[in-house]
């Protein structure tokens, strides 16, 4: 903010001892942003102050001067003309009437708030006196100044007050002969311009939402991006887990064939039995059997493992493609604008595809294992009851339901 020529600030600042505004205005113009007095030095680029007219008399040079000329307002309390100030930002009008060398009447200000978004106004009661071509103002309730009071004097038909700065300084505010129709005129461009600033910092905020929604569009898409190939790792290496357990029951099965051997080896020998020593050696095949049934539930277990991944992936994929539309939405919505690292389409897409594959060769190789596991396991059930049947040892054990493919 600006220095006001120690006359009224358009905002309060806080700590400052100085502002101390008190809303009597009479005005009903709406009022919003704030800004200091052209003349204290404050304007901004690309601002201009309104202007008025006036065809209000000059006021008096001394306190006997209604008899110099026909122009001259006379010295008994008759109403002076009103004055006008519209530096950037602000507005201020003084109105008053003079009875001999005292003057009593009134001060309007309407400015701008901090952010130029809203005008305010404030008025007050005026008294002071003139005394040839100076004039003294007392503003009571520190409308325009903050010392209370500031003194000038006619030049021409112009009032030219002296406000005091903060660094004890006087700055000169030039206030031209007006009406209360030239005050209200350039309230209401302070109001217009007022109205322009909110819309533009309406539609600026509207930008910058519309801008941020991109951006976590963007960020969101980068994130599902980076989280497809870890959990598509982590389903390559449980399918390859499969491998392993395969080995494993494969290894067993041939122990279970091999026992199965030696008992059909037996019961050649001793067909009428051997003290039931084919029946124990047949049991020991049935054994091996279940050991194969076992390591076939460890693929099972697996299995779950990997259907897991699967979902894990195929929500990746949808949660990049329901992401990547939002991003299109939104980013289509302001074309202007392109977030840094905007994921391209031809990317997305890739990814998607090279997750689908991953999908589809895992669940390919995960039923050929299964294809697999059930075939060793039927084996090895049947190797028992080979064994079983060869030594006449009663009935196996059925050998338990396969595996069921996933998709």
């Amino acid at each position: 903010m600006t220095s006001r020529c120690h006359w009224r600030s358009r905002q309060r600042t806080e700590g400052s001892s100085d502002v101390r505004w008190r809303r009597r205005g009479t005005l009903t113009v709406a009022v919003v942003a704030a800004m200091t007095l052209g003349a204290c030095g404050a304007t901004q680029s690309g601002q201009k102050s309104a202007s008025t007219t006036s065809t209000a008399t000059v006021p008096p040079t001394t306190g006997t001067a209604a008899a110099t000329t026909t122009t001259l307002a006379p010295t008994d309390a008759t109403a002076l003309p009103g004055y006008l100030a519209v530096p950037t930002n602000q507005v201020a009008f003084i109105e008053f009437t003079r009875a001999g060398n005292q003057i009593s009447g009134t001060v309007q200000f309407a400015y701008l708030s901090s952010n130029g978004s809203q005008m305010e106004t404030n008025s007050g009661p005026i008294d002071g006196r003139i005394s040839g071509s100076s004039v003294t103002i007392s503003d009571e309730n520190n409308v325009i100044t903050s010392s209370g009071s500031v003194s000038g004097e006619f030049d021409g038909s112009q009032l030219v007050l002296a406000f005091p700065q903060q660094n004890g300084q006087l700055a000169q505010v030039v206030f031209s002969p007006a009406s209360v129709s030239d005050y209200n005129k350039a309230a209401a461009a302070l109001q217009d311009q007022a109205e322009q600033t909110a819309a533009s910092q309406q539609a600026a905020a509207t930008q910058q939402a519309a801008e941020n929604k991109v951006n976590a569009d963007a960020s969101a898409v980068e994130q599902d991006l980076s989280n497809l190939p870890s959990d598509q790792l982590s389903l390559s290496q449980d399918v390859s887990s499969l491998k392993g357990d395969l080995q494993t029951e494969g290894s067993d099965l041939k122990t279970t064939q091999k026992d199965d051997a030696n008992v059909e080896v037996e019961a050649k020998q001793y067909p009428g039995g051997n003290d039931g020593q084919v029946c124990y050696d047949a049991s020991n095949v049935a054994y091996d059997a279940s050991t194969v049934s076992y390591d076939s539930s460890s693929v099972s277990y697996d299995l779950t493992a990997i259907q897991d991944d699967i979902s894990t992936v195929q929500g990746d994929t949808f949660q990049l493609q329901d992401d990547f539309g939002s991003l299109q939405s939104d980013e289509d919505a302001i074309p202007s604008y392109t977030p840094t690292g905007l994921p391209y389409a031809k990317g997305v897409s890739a990814a998607v595809n090279n997750a689908q594959a991953s999908i589809a060769q895992a669940v390919s190789s995960a039923n050929q294992f299964i294809v697999q596991a059930n075939g060793d396991v039927a084996a090895a059930y049947r190797y028992a009851a080979e064994a079983s049947q060869a030594g006449n040892c009663g009935p196996s054990s059925a050998a338990p339901a396969p595996i069921s493919k996933i998709s």
